[in-house]
Order: structure tokens, then sequence, then C-alpha cells
């Protein structure tokens, strides 16, 4: 867009530069149509110079793009069977809400559909980013919230204390089975 806004500022300085070479005497406009024709230049220089960072944010985007097998970046709905429903990807974001949107809220993984869903609470866990691994953490009171770890043991959350998550783990929202891959 700036470029965009830059290529329009060049032009109007090239037409200003061109009024006053036709419409006024040289001798007395030869400073202002150097000073149009300077900023015309500035402009389009502007105009087709990559932005600032451009470089640093492609570095770090291909870095990013070649992630350990390990990283976690989907959150999967899994049913009784362990079969996928329904996903939420988690690359590139710090925090989601597990819940029900009733409509007064807004949750990113809304479970108002599930089979069990009367005994999950609107607000019910929070996903977390930190220090490159994910955390959730029991907000509700209601029905808890279990781990269940790679090695089978399950454990269940105690209300604002957040539990690691590694890549395999399978939580659950009530009777609501949801897998981190």
């Amino acid at each position: 867009m700036t470029k965009v806004i830059n290529r329009m500022i060049a032009v109007l300085f090239l037409v200003m530069a061109l009024l006053l070479v036709l419409l006024t005497n040289w001798k007395v406009s030869w400073y202002w149509t150097a000073l149009a024709l300077l900023g015309a230049i500035l402009h389009i220089w502007l105009s087709v110079r990559p932005e600032r960072g451009t470089e640093e944010v492609e570095s770090k985007a291909f870095e990013q793009s070649v992630l350990p097998h390990t990283a976690i970046t989907e959150l999967v709905l899994l049913n009784e069977e362990g079969t996928r429903i329904a996903s939420w990807n988690l690359y590139g974001k710090t925090g989601l809400v597990i819940g029900r949107d009733v409509g007064e809220n807004h949750v990113s993984v809304d479970l108002n559909d599930v089979t069990y869903a009367s005994m999950i609470s609107v607000e019910h866990a929070v996903l977390n980013y930190s220090g490159d691994s994910w955390y959730i953490e029991d907000i509700s009171e209601k029905n808890g919230v279990s781990v269940e770890k790679r090695d089978g043991k399950k454990y269940k959350l105690s209300y604002g204390k957040p539990c690691k998550l590694e890549r395999g783990d399978i939580i659950f929202i009530a009777l609501t089975r949801l897998q981190i891959l």
C-alpha cells in the first residue's frame, strides 16, 4: 500500500515540475522545479526499494517453515473411536480459549456441537504458548480438564494450574477428547 502511495506522490511531483516548466519563467522557477524533480525521484526510489525488514522477515519465515517433528501445530477433535472430527491450526498462535460459543462470548475452539456439550463450560480451558511450549489450564471449576500423556497415564488438572503439553497428548474437556499434534 505504501508503495502505491509513493508512486502517486511521485506522479504528482512530476506533474508539478512539468507545470512549473511550462507555465512559469524558467529563470524564476528553476529552484522549485528542481525541488519537485528531487521529490519525484525520492518517491520513485521509495516505491521500488524493498520494505524495511523484509529480508529478516523472509529468513525467519524460512527458518520457521522447517519445523522439528516434535513441534505442535494442530489441535484435533476426536470422536469415541478416535476418528478426527474437526481440527484447529495452532501455528503462529499464542493462545486459544476452549469452550462453547453462546453468543455473548467468543471462543477459539467451539465445542458447542459435541456430544457432551452440556458438560462443557462457556469458557472451560485455555491453551497458552510460552517458551516454545504449549500449556493447558483449567479455567472452569465445573467439570474439569484431564490430560492423557503419550505413555497412557491420565492426569486431572487442578483449577488454575497449567500443564505442559507434548505432541500426541490427549486433552479431555469434560468427556470430549482433543489431541495435540
